[in-house]
């Protein structure tokens, strides 16, 4: 059988997004199957939807980051780069109801749809200025979270509660992020890439716990 490896990166996240849309969010919720006593029949759930993409993009952000890094260990593992976060990029904190103290999903699933809708326009830029080797790569990052962010956007009971950027502010933004020489843009292309890291792994075990 051919693994997730033997495809390339574009058609491979084809495929996902066909497992992810081909039933529309009502029909993959988990109650809707309790009547089928068929034995052994699938599940097909919203969170193995998401894990399965959280899982892939995951996976492509870690590669990108290594190939950026030249596989250097010790630039893949510096996490005190967040500490110089002055980005203002999407972070999950203890009281947007995601970890285990004060878990509360209602709320939990307006900051992750707030916060990858917040990240396409980081991960725009990140698209425009790396290496024409990596756009590819970069350009399925940018994908899959903006196919995310839409389904988490279907599972969010009040709409009109998500926090979505406004043009100009993310024009004003861009154009901060293109201003920079290119060693910080460099920098900062990283960090863009290690907070979204981040981000997916707290949503990815917040999801689980629905």
């Amino acid at each position: 059988f051919l693994s997730a490896r033997d495809f390339h990166p574009l058609v491979f996240l084809g495929l996902l997004l066909v497992m992810a849309t081909a039933l529309p969010t009502s029909q993959v919720r988990r109650g809707d199957f309790t009547e089928d006593t068929t034995p052994n029949r699938p599940v097909y759930t919203t969170s193995q939807q998401v894990g399965g993409l959280v899982t892939y993009v995951l996976r492509e952000i870690y590669e990108l980051r290594k190939e950026l890094c030249n596989n250097n260990p010790g630039c893949m593992d510096n996490d005190y780069v967040l500490l110089e976060n002055n980005l203002e990029l999407p972070v999950i904190q203890i009281n947007d109801g995601c970890l285990q103290t004060g878990y509360n999903w209602e709320i939990c699933l307006l900051k992750i749809t707030s916060g990858l809708l917040d990240y396409q326009i980081y991960l725009e830029f990140v698209t425009n200025n790396v290496q024409d080797n990596k756009k590819d790569k970069a350009r399925v990052i940018q994908s899959t979270i903006k196919t995310l962010s839409q389904i988490f956007k279907q599972e969010v009971k009040g709409p009109d509660k998500i926090v979505t950027p406004s043009p100009t502010s993310k024009a004003i933004l861009m154009e901060k992020l293109e201003s920079q020489k290119e060693w910080p843009r460099t920098k900062t292309i990283k960090l863009i890439l290690k907070a979204l890291e981040e981000f997916l792994e707290v949503t990815m075990r917040s999801t689980r716990q629905n």
